[in-house]
């Protein structure tokens, strides 16, 4: 069960979960003055000295109002460029609406080809279109027309054949 995680109950998964992040917490709580030892040994002052005993957080808190000012300025034009596609672009959802599929027929008639010639470019793997002079497309199928159903077997490059 322990390899298939999503096989373990539901209580015994959270159970596990909170215990292992207990567990890690107090490991750093633990491992903590150490760290702030190595820290200070390397020259690096602690976060309690610089923000609350020299006054720091006045510095971050003119910062945040700084931040929070762009990011006011950002809404801002986000929300005026919302509005503006809204009235521009509102009532014509190019999106949603598909159009309709164009029948054999209808390809034929618009094409100037036979209702044949549409079904056998439809099979061909590949084909060669050009236009005529009144600029009708002639056509010329090449190669082998496609298989009905899936290909089976493996699949082979040119390097193994």
């Amino acid at each position: 069960m322990t390899q298939r995680p999503r096989k373990q109950p539901g209580l015994q998964r959270v159970v596990e979960f909170t215990l292992t992040t207990l567990f890690w917490l107090a490991w750093l709580y633990l491992i903590m003055p150490l760290v702030s030892l190595l820290l200070w040994l390397l020259g690096v002052e602690l976060f309690m000295e610089v923000m609350i005993t020299r006054g720091g957080y006045q510095a971050l808190l003119e910062e945040l109002v700084h931040y929070s000012l762009v990011i006011l300025g950002i809404l801002t034009v986000t929300l005026i460029w919302v509005n503006w596609n809204l009235r521009h672009y509102g009532g014509h959802n190019k999106r949603i609406l598909q159009p309709q599929p164009v029948s054999i027929k209808e390809l034929a008639a618009h094409s100037g080809l036979s209702r044949k010639n549409i079904t056998g470019m439809q099979t061909a793997r590949q084909l060669l279109i050009t236009f005529d002079d009144s600029d009708r497309p002639v056509l010329r199928t090449r190669g082998v027309r496609k298989k009905q159903g899936p290909r089976r077997g493996p699949l082979r490059s040119s390097r193994h054949r």
